[in-house]
């Protein structure tokens, strides 16, 4: 799941925003660390 979001977040210029990621991140799909390494930020609730 980690490789798709990556993907479709592309640097935040993708269709995937980082509500969207951080969707996932309550949903287990990835961890608050690679939220990290996809956006670069601190995940917060």
């Amino acid at each position: 799941m980690y490789q798709t979001l990556l993907r479709l977040y592309n640097g935040g210029k993708g269709k995937l925003t980082e509500a969207g990621l951080k969707k996932a991140v309550t949903l287990g799909w990835i961890t608050a660390a690679e939220y990290k390494q996809i956006t670069g930020e601190d995940y917060s609730a």
